[in-house]
């Protein structure tokens, strides 16, 4: 077999085990998924198993992996879109998408999220993620001429956590569009002025 060949039936079954790792996190939790589990959710060995991945840990890490070079993707392409209204509305609705395809795997992030031994060894990669989120809709915000850009962008990307959440616990009846549309028409209408102080304890 040629190296060529070599690697890339190397990159199927690491394909194949972190597909199926996808499918036993999301059905049993991360703590309640164990490497045979998932070694026979693949149809494989334990040892072979740890042969691509040294541990249970390490297949999540890559899962995170695959989902951050899959966002990045996307959001390129909305960056492509000239308007800033409607690169806004491009991010937001790219962002649906791949939180509608990509289900098992929101439902695994979400879950591991306050698991703080597991949430440290991913904390680089989660950081990243939100702060180019941030990122993105402050450079937006700004290129709108709208005020506090940042503090916008911040409220934006809270907003979207939170909906993107309950729509992976109840998939089948949260109107996910229909929320997606109110929050982009509410992210482009003038910002309206906040109280002048906070509301008396």
């Amino acid at each position: 077999m040629s190296p060529r060949r070599r690697h890339a039936h190397s990159a199927d079954v690491r394909a194949h085990l972190m597909d199926a790792a996808l499918r036993v996190f999301a059905r049993k939790g991360y703590d309640g998924a164990s490497v045979r589990d998932i070694a026979a959710e693949a149809g494989l060995t334990a040892p072979l198993l740890y042969h691509y991945f040294p541990s249970k840990k390490a297949l999540l890490q890559a899962l995170f992996e695959r989902s951050g070079a899959l966002v990045m993707s996307a959001f390129a392409q909305a960056a492509a879109v000239p308007d800033p209204r409607e690169r806004l509305a491009a991010l937001l609705w790219i962002s649906a998408r791949i939180v509608r395809e990509h289900q098992d795997f929101w439902r695994v992030s979400y879950g591991v999220r306050f698991q703080r031994a597991v949430l440290d060894d991913l904390a680089v990669g989660v950081a990243a993620q939100s702060a180019l989120f941030v990122q993105l809709f402050t450079a937006l915000f700004t290129e709108l001429g709208q005020p506090a850009p940042q503090v916008r962008a911040r409220t934006l990307f809270a907003t979207l956590d939170g909906l993107f959440q309950h729509y992976v616990l109840d998939p089948d009846g949260y109107p996910l569009d229909d929320v997606i549309s109110h929050v982009i028409a509410q992210a482009l209408s003038p910002p309206q002025p906040p109280p002048l102080s906070p509301p008396a304890e």
